[in-house]
């Protein structure tokens, strides 16, 4: 009997430390797959946020900074928006450029934007002012900058700053613009390297479309009028038709009134590179009392307006970046490119998936401890209980229900140690999401805090095979019972 005590004292802490074994093993599985998961969701939520999953550009911009135009009016736009899978699809436009103040300049990429902006993830991260006025004379100065480019170079909320936009010819043109919004994602190498503009100062300097006008340069001289025409962007070449048949080129001509007293005349400018193109209109009139003819200019304000550096796509679910690929790629003629975010930022999206193999190693390791810590305990109970084995044997219990009887007993301390690992991480983790309580710091993990996520499908499953792989190996221990002799057992002491 004494020696029976002895047993059950060495076997009952035994048995504690391989449920406990199982408990923190789950507990930090769970903790790791939260944050990891969180992690990666966070850094892919903040890439895509700069850029969408999808861009669609030219085929021979590839990944430059630089957009090339495309034309807006294309069957895709804006009805792609509208298919499964897809949230919205809008245009932009990027150039590199310089950032001057007083006292220091810094290298940008500008990125213009169009009224049909998805502000769902910058609502976020605005930490000062209102999003940008896109599309509105009010919105014409008005730049986006975030904390860390304010704070590098010592601006403020309604501070002036020069904005030079760098051309292909490596000609820059400056243009003035007031800060009216800020905002901090945390992701430093896309903070420092974005500014966010009306995307029509983007198309005005790239000179993507042509714009016309006419001048009325001499008025007064009796029945006659001198007018000019000018044609302002395009690809060079510019041709002027009118409409009198007997003028040509952009001018000055001269134009005999004669009776009329009311003439409107229209000029359209185009080029040679099947630019949109654009027609401005001078009416010109007279009154009996006046002495000068006058001029009414009305113009569309030019074909600019009508591209885009390209369309970015944003996608309801992430982890269907593969197959929307596919799905947006077949939607778009053969002239433009479908690049995802993982193609433009192959770095950064390689290092998640790297992350994904860190997990996995906490998985395989804490099923590894969980066997060996259960191994041991079963075997220290198969010892404990061998007189109890001889007697099942003895009168007539076949070796595999005897085994059975251990595997339930194993199953039971897997599952109580799975229960109390399952509300140890869900509760650390519960805890760290609400509260934000361990920092991190942005500039090396790309945010300020620890991210929690949980996806309870895959935790479920991994849990699932856990239990299954645990509850599997303890048949190699428990097949130690079909080698105990009932008669031995018996008088197993």
């Amino acid at each position: 009997m004494a020696g029976k005590s002895e047993s059950q004292k060495l076997s009952r802490p035994v048995v504690t430390i391989a449920t406990l074994g199982v408990a923190v093993g789950v507990a930090l599985m769970i903790i790791s797959v939260a944050i990891v998961t969180g992690f990666q969701q966070e850094v892919r939520d903040k890439v895509v946020g700069f850029g969408a999953h999808f861009q669609i550009v030219n085929a021979d911009q590839s990944f430059n900074k630089e957009s090339s135009r495309i034309e807006i009016s294309q069957d895709f736009y804006p009805s792609l928006g509208d298919a499964e899978g897809i949230r919205q699809i809008q245009i932009f436009a990027t150039k590199p450029g310089i950032m001057e103040t007083s006292d220091n300049l810094q290298g940008v990429v500008i990125k213009g934007i169009g009224t049909d902006f998805d502000w769902s993830f910058f609502n976020s991260k605005i930490t000062r002012g209102q999003p940008l006025q896109i599309g509105e004379s009010a919105g014409e100065s008005q730049l986006m900058i975030s904390e860390f480019t304010a704070k590098r170079l010592e601006l403020d909320l309604g501070d002036k700053v020069t904005l030079y936009f760098v051309l292909k010819e490596g000609d820059i043109r400056p243009r003035n613009f007031e800060i009216t919004t800020m905002f901090n994602t945390g992701l430093k190498e896309f903070d420092e390297q974005f500014v966010f503009v009306d995307i029509a100062h983007i198309q005005r300097i790239n000179k993507w479309g042509i714009e016309a006008q006419i001048a009325l340069i001499d008025s007064c001289q009796r029945d006659v009028v001198t007018v000019q025409g000018f044609g302002f962007g395009g690809q060079n070449d510019l041709r002027y038709s009118w409409s009198e048949s007997s003028l040509a080129g952009p001018g000055p001509h001269e134009i005999v009134m004669g009776t009329s007293i009311d003439t409107t005349f229209s000029l359209i400018v185009t080029d040679g590179a099947n630019t949109l193109a654009d027609t401005a209109f001078l009416k010109i009139s007279k009154t009996n009392t006046d002495s000068c003819f006058h001029g009414s200019l009305t113009t569309s304000g030019g074909s600019w307006k009508y591209y885009a550096g390209g369309f970015e796509v944003l996608i309801d679910d992430y982890a269907q970046l593969g197959d929307m690929d596919d799905a947006v790629f077949y939607e778009v003629p053969y002239y433009l490119d479908v690049l995802s975010v993982a193609d433009r930022n192959p770095e950064i999206f390689s290092w998640l998936e790297m992350l994904d193999l860190n997990v996995d190693l906490i998985i395989y390791m804490m099923i590894l401890i969980a066997v060996v810590n259960m191994t041991s305990a079963l075997l220290i109970i198969i010892l404990e209980r061998t007189n109890m084995i001889g007697m099942l044997k003895a009168f007539g219990m076949r070796d595999r229900y005897v085994v059975f009887i251990f595997i339930r007993h194993a199953a039971r301390i897997i599952g109580i140690g799975m229960l109390v690992g399952n509300l140890i991480g869900f509760g650390l983790c519960a805890l760290q999401k609400s509260t934000g309580l361990i920092k991190l710091n942005p500039e090396t993990y790309y945010v300020d805090y620890v991210p929690i996520r949980f996806d309870f499908l895959y935790l479920f499953q991994i849990e699932a095979i856990t239990f299954v792989v645990c509850v599997l190996m303890m048949l190699l221990p428990a097949l130690y019972v079909s080698k105990i002799s009932p008669v031995k057992a018996i008088r197993f002491d």
